[in-house]
């Protein structure tokens, strides 16, 4: 089972293992996701068809409004449901912007960041690390009481992107901490990227693009 890495290069004790139960019990989510995608996408394919068509029979502005105000909220919907759909797939590499990777990333983790990046491309699949450092933001900014803020400092090694992820002092770690850890590692290292931590600091490693 994926295990992150300290400052050291040997497997962090300053977060727990993570737990078979829990892990268990999100693969069986998991194995679910192909056939409810495949139910979820026919059943909003029919309803943005029945708004359509409401929206050419409706009269007056009321009903105009909630058709309007329906629509909204489907496409809204089919732009969430084409993001989780697309993390459930094989994993396709490609040339990212690494500022638009941490955008999606924050955006996804509820984050605010901090600090800057330099302008280069990383050889990776999108939802799959994009999820990876929303959950490492998700963690480094706590709860928030702390005002979800997370620092981001990047710097280049070679054909290596490294980015250092801070968030407030002492900020509190949730109970399952060390599970979506393992799966961030999991996802970093299944496209050659690697993730550590000195206990206030995540250093995540991303391939650049050739």
């Amino acid at each position: 089972m994926s295990t992150h890495d300290d400052e050291t290069g040997k497997p962090c004790t300053r977060h727990p293992d993570p737990s078979p139960t829990n892990m268990l019990a999100l693969a069986l989510l998991g194995s679910r996701m192909p056939s409810f995608h495949h139910d979820v996408a026919s059943k909003l394919q029919s309803l943005m068809m029945a708004i359509d068509e409401l929206q050419e029979l409706v009269e007056g502005v009321e009903l105009a409004a909630a058709a309007g105000a329906a629509a909204t909220a489907v496409r809204e919907l089919t732009t969430l449901f084409a993001t989780n759909r697309a993390l459930a797939k094989a994993p396709q590499r490609r040339p990212t912007p690494v500022g638009e990777l941490f955008a999606r990333a924050a955006e996804r983790g509820g984050v605010r960041t901090t600090g800057e990046l330099p302008p280069c491309t990383v050889e990776i699949a999108l939802p799959s690390i994009a999820h990876a450092c929303a959950v490492i933001l998700d963690l480094a900014a706590g709860p928030m009481t702390l005002g979800r803020v997370a620092g981001i400092a990047g710097t280049i090694d070679g054909k290596t992107l490294v980015v250092i992820v801070t968030g407030p002092p002492g900020a509190p770690l949730p109970n399952n901490a060390g599970d979506v850890l393992a799966l961030a590692t999991f996802a970093l290292e299944r496209e050659q990227g690697s993730l550590q931590c000195d206990g206030e600091r995540y250093v995540i490693r991303l391939p650049l693009t050739s």
